[in-house]
């Protein structure tokens, strides 16, 4: 038996229940849900995530479209030090949706573009959360920490011994 995982911050909207207008919709996750997120993608902590997003129907593509921005406040770990670093993620983005039998896969539309949604329900909190991970620095350094103090603990690109057939050129040398 496969778990279904629940989402740490969801909003389900359902695309047959959508008009012809525009919808907008603005989120905030709670601490709670702020807490589960920060778990999931390793962070220290988000202190806030709020969303916008304005919603849809594309009759004449049978899509749904998905734009929204959202702002978060994420304390993560500098990558040298681990000390806490304060950032904030600002991301606009836009998805189209279609639902998964609707998507025409022999190749005469571009599939790449389209996100496909399952039972007539879009999750945006969990949309939202994706784009989160995606956006937030995978690399953090807290101020002062630049190239020339982490170079010592870098490889050397010229140096042989920290290439991989490095040892292999020098065995060829000594011939």
């Amino acid at each position: 038996m496969v778990n279904k995982l629940e989402p740490e911050f969801s909003f389900i909207v359902h695309p047959s229940e959508l008009v012809d207008v525009e919808k907008k919709f603005e989120l905030t996750a709670e601490s709670d849900e702020r807490a589960a997120l920060s778990k999931r993608f390793g962070l220290k902590a988000i202190d806030a995530f709020n969303l916008i997003v304005k919603i849809k129907p594309l009759r004449e593509k049978n899509a749904i479209r998905l734009r929204g921005q959202l702002y978060a406040s994420v304390i993560q770990s500098c990558i040298v030090s681990l000390v806490p670093i304060k950032n904030t993620v600002e991301e606009e983005f836009e998805i189209i949706f279609r639902e998964e039998n609707q998507i025409d896969r022999t190749g005469s539309e571009d599939i790449d573009e389209l996100e496909s949604y399952f039972d007539d329900t879009i999750d945006i909190g969990e949309i939202a959360s994706g784009e989160l991970a995606l956006a937030i620095d995978q690399y953090p350094r807290a101020p002062g920490i630049s190239d020339e103090v982490v170079e010592p603990y870098l490889r050397k690109q010229d140096d042989l011994k920290t290439k991989p057939f490095g040892g292999l050129a020098a065995l060829k040398r000594k011939k």
